[in-house]
């Protein structure tokens, strides 16, 4: 008897061994197999999911090379959190067009609902939906009464402003600040009745703190999804201080903004989209109009800036595009300045911009959507919960839709007869569905005035001497070309 119990006291050990081994068995089987049914994907590591599937510093060639290996749909895991990732127009129209009901939610995840105030952007539901219905209608009360005319003036103000500053630049320029800069004030104008003051610190700083904090974003969501109980230790790891405090600090500026809106307009007026805000019929209420504003100021100005800022870049690597692009805004306006009606008068305006905006792809990877239930699709499950994301840049990019895709040719817009645009469906830049762009056709129009206003004065070439600029982007707000300088030539 007594030694028996010697016998299992010894065994002791080898037992906890055992049922230790089995516990972290359990857990990495957990936390590494993927749920069954999904999409296709690599496989899975404990804590990080597949955040090493991610690395190199080109982030769209691994989704390139993940779409060549998986297919037009798969899935990733980030931490434990799945995001499914849908390539090729026709398995992103097949989810957003087809399939929108299912598709055209915002993630709903806890650090969502925690780190972004907006719901303009990440809002779901009837109070979502009354809010952009009446900010689209808005925008077209206020920018397309008398043809556009109002638009025309906001931006002709602005770009008079930016000429004007271009044409006095001797040394070599990085455009990319002054371009936020000029297309956040059209925005701000439509959005105040005004432009900011020239030289307005506030302001500097507000676009300055918008592209910082959603850098912090993406390490923050990253981080949470990873390490979810970071925000239970001591200290800010998650930055959730921080962006509360930073939205605290955009709240005041508004409201000095706001204020001196309120003192200043006509009682019932609605010559701007705060007028709408503050009207009795807005469905925005009073403590809701800074975070529609911010979502506003930063897509409707970032973006357009961006794909400007690609532009320049492939104009001053492409002089031959230029010169042909200046002889057609010679031929059709001459020194005049452009207007809306002109739009269909110069094809290879449009030409340029559509091409811009396929190869520069300024938000590759769109704005994310999110399933409320289990959803079937292409043959495969996309759990309830999941956030889904459109490679927007695997159609523009997408060498059996455009041969040569990263070669810049406007030409593959038009025509033989280089005077007819083609119809150009899969670039898709504002995306597509419910969630498209509501300033898409404001976007649109604005791109081509600054186009042809600006390659009618000035001329960009590439500083002599100086290393040739790279194609690779740089993810923030949007995804934007690496810095760069330019020479610019007042034309004759």
């Amino acid at each position: 008897m007594f030694a028996a119990s010697i016998l299992n006291l010894h065994l002791l050990p080898d037992v906890t061994s055992v049922l230790v081994f089995i516990v972290t068995f359990l857990l990495i089987y957990w936390s590494t197999r993927r749920h069954p049914g999904i999409p296709p994907g690599p496989g899975r590591w404990p804590i990080i999911g597949n955040l090493g599937s991610l690395a190199g510093p080109d982030k769209l060639k691994v989704f390139r090379d993940l779409r060549r290996k998986y297919g037009d749909v798969f899935a990733l895991y980030f931490g434990s959190e799945l995001t499914v990732f849908l390539n090729g127009y026709d398995a992103i129209k097949d989810a957003f067009l087809k399939q929108g009901r299912h598709f055209s939610f915002r993630p709903e995840n806890d650090f969502a609902k925690r780190y972004i105030v907006s719901d303009l952007v990440f809002g779901n539901g009837s109070e979502w939906k009354s809010k952009r219905l009446y900010i689209m209608n808005a925008f077209r009360d206020i920018c397309f009464t008398r043809n556009g005319a109002v638009l025309e003036q906001i931006v002709h103000e602005e770009l008079d402003l930016l000429i004007e500053h271009l044409t006095q630049i001797k040394e070599p320029f990085c455009p990319r600040k002054t371009m936020s800069l000029s297309f956040a004030s059209v925005v701000f104008n439509i959005l105040h009745g005004k432009r900011p003051e020239r030289d307005d610190k506030r302001f500097l700083w507000y676009l300055d703190t918008v592209d910082k904090g959603f850098h912090m974003f993406l390490s923050s969501q990253v981080r949470h999804y990873c390490f979810p109980w970071f925000d239970k230790l001591p200290g800010d790891l998650l930055r959730l201080r921080y962006a509360r405090d930073m939205s605290a600090s955009h709240i005041d500026y508004f409201e000095e903004v706001f204020k001196e809106r309120e003192a200043t307009a006509l009682k019932g007026s609605r010559d701007c989209l705060l007028d709408f805000f503050l009207s009795e019929d807005s469905p925005v209420t009073r403590d809701e109009i800074w975070k529609c504003h911010e979502d506003l100021m930063a897509a409707g100005s970032e973006t357009s800036a961006t794909t400007l800022t690609w532009m320049i870049l492939f104009l001053a690597l492409n002089p031959d595009v230029q010169d042909k692009l200046h002889a057609e805004i010679t031929r059709k306006v001459g020194k005049e300045v452009p207007t809306i009606s002109d739009r269909s008068e110069i094809p290879y305006v449009e030409a340029v911009i559509l091409e811009t905006l396929r190869i520069g792809s300024n938000v590759p990877l769109g704005v994310p959507h999110f399933v409320k239930e289990d959803v079937s699709f292409r043959g495969f499950l996309i759990p309830k919960g999941t956030t889904v994301i459109a490679n927007l840049s695997s159609t523009h990019h997408d060498s059996s839709v455009f041969h040569d895709p990263f070669a810049f040719r406007p030409e593959r817009f038009l025509d033989e007869s280089g005077r007819v645009l083609q119809p150009s469906e899969q670039v898709i830049p504002f995306s597509m569905g419910q969630r498209s762009c509501l300033g898409e056709t404001i976007a649109r129009i604005e791109l081509f005035l600054y186009v042809t206003r600006i390659v009618q004065n000035v001329q960009f070439k590439l500083p002599a001497g100086c290393k040739r600029p790279t194609l690779n982007g740089v993810f923030g707000l949007t995804y934007r070309p690496e810095d760069y300088n330019v020479d610019i030539e007042k034309r004759n």
